[in-house]
């Protein structure tokens, strides 16, 4: 009996191998996949700007402007831009809190504002080649192309901004800081170094067409000027002036995080009227409205350096500061820093919004030149203290864990 048994577990012996051996064998032969590493909704959007971004620089790197295609070259080039600045505005304000930021969305922040850089980079040459043509065709023909070329540069500059705008928002809604505080230095030091390089480029392009050009008085504005002008010197002297200490920091900086905030609101409402009113009318422009942009520009320059003077009092009285308040101090100024930041790209856009439209650009030529080159002197050291901030307040959220 036994034997049997023996004999007809021998006869089923291999089925049953074949049943243990080749389902072994089947998983040893099959490969491990790596993990799937999903991308985060930010990165895909951010992406898809960068795709969008090097399209623009591909087209405007390839126009080459003349009398018969000027108008039709450069209106192409300011839809392209403007449709891609709505695409950046789009995703900016889908972005909120919480937010973890990752390298790949700091990635194409960083080949975002190179792409703004690099199409900047192409306004002088456009405007160069409008200056060779010009010498050799009538004022009243080379009229539009004049006011296309200043108008892209215009819009140029707003898409710059919108793009800084959205890597500020960026920081400020981000949860991770600490975690991606290299990372995130690394970015704030190359969109600094873009936007210099970018508004470099719009200045030389709009002083290259105001040159040429030989043709609502401002002095309307002159009022809202001063007012602000009036706000903003007194805010400055304030900011100056304040010293902080580990038990008033949060407190002085959420003071000035609401000051700052209304005085960037009431900012807000004389460009939103600049813009209104630009849409639909040529400007007679007034000395004293460019003198007052160029103090506008000053005066946000200075809050850009008491800024960051306020993070490094931060980073030294730190250690030994209770961390509640220190965690309050330091969005505060992150806040802080996205304001001012945004108010000196609105100070410019205004400015750059009246030579768009002005019936005297030959009058004032000298007065806007000189103005447009205050401007961006002070964006530039707004931009650089702003930054400066940003990079020690992250590096302050990083050491102590905020």
């Amino acid at each position: 009996m036994f034997m049997h048994s023996s004999l007809r577990v021998r006869s089923f012996l291999p089925v049953i191998l074949s049943l243990i051996i080749f389902p072994l064998m089947a998983t040893a032969a099959k490969p491990v996949s790596d993990p799937v590493v999903e991308t985060s909704p930010l990165t895909t959007d951010l992406q898809a700007l960068v795709t969008q971004a090097n399209s623009i620089n591909t087209l405007i790197s390839a126009m080459s402007l003349n009398l018969d295609n000027s108008c039709t070259e450069l209106g192409s080039a300011i839809a392209s831009v403007t449709s891609f600045t709505a695409a950046v505005e789009s995703v900016t304000s889908g972005i909120s809190s919480p937010l973890s930021v990752d390298a790949d969305s700091l990635t194409a922040l960083d080949d975002l504002s190179l792409a703004s850089a690099g199409i900047a980079s192409v306004l002088p040459i456009l405007s160069g080649d409008i200056s060779v043509f010009s010498t050799s065709a009538d004022m009243a023909d080379i009229d539009a192309s004049l006011s296309a070329m200043l108008a892209l540069s215009d819009d140029i500059g707003t898409m710059a901004d919108r793009i800084l705008e959205m890597a500020d928002k960026i920081l400020v809604m981000a949860d991770n800081i600490g975690l991606m505080a290299d990372r995130i230095i690394l970015t704030q030091e190359i969109q600094s170094a873009n936007m210099a390089l970018t508004q470099s480029s719009i200045l030389a392009a709009q002083q290259n067409m105001i040159v040429l050009n030989v043709t609502v008085d401002t002095s309307v504005y002159n009022l809202p000027l001063a007012n602000l002008i009036n706000t903003g010197d007194l805010l400055s002297i304030d900011m100056g002036n304040t010293v902080l200490t580990e038990s008033n920091m949060s407190t002085e900086l959420a003071d000035y995080e609401s000051r700052v905030n209304s005085y960037l609101n009431s900012l807000m409402l004389v460009f939103t009227t600049l813009n209104v009113d630009s849409s639909s009318a040529s400007h007679l422009i007034n000395s004293d409205t460019l003198t007052m942009f160029g103090d506008l520009s000053v005066i946000n320059a200075q809050l850009a350096n008491s800024l960051n003077s306020f993070s490094q009092a931060v980073n030294t009285l730190a250690p030994n500061t209770n961390i509640t308040v220190l965690n309050d101090s330091v969005y505060s100024m992150l806040r802080l820093a996205e304001d001012i930041g945004l108010m000196g790209n609105r100070i410019v856009e205004m400015g750059d919004n009246i030579n768009i439209m002005a019936d005297n650009i030959g009058l004032m030529t000298i007065n806007i030149v000189d103005t447009q080159t205050l401007q961006q002197s002070n964006l530039s050291l707004t931009l650089s203290n702003v930054s400066t901030a940003q990079i020690t307040t992250v590096s302050i959220i990083s050491a102590f864990g905020l």
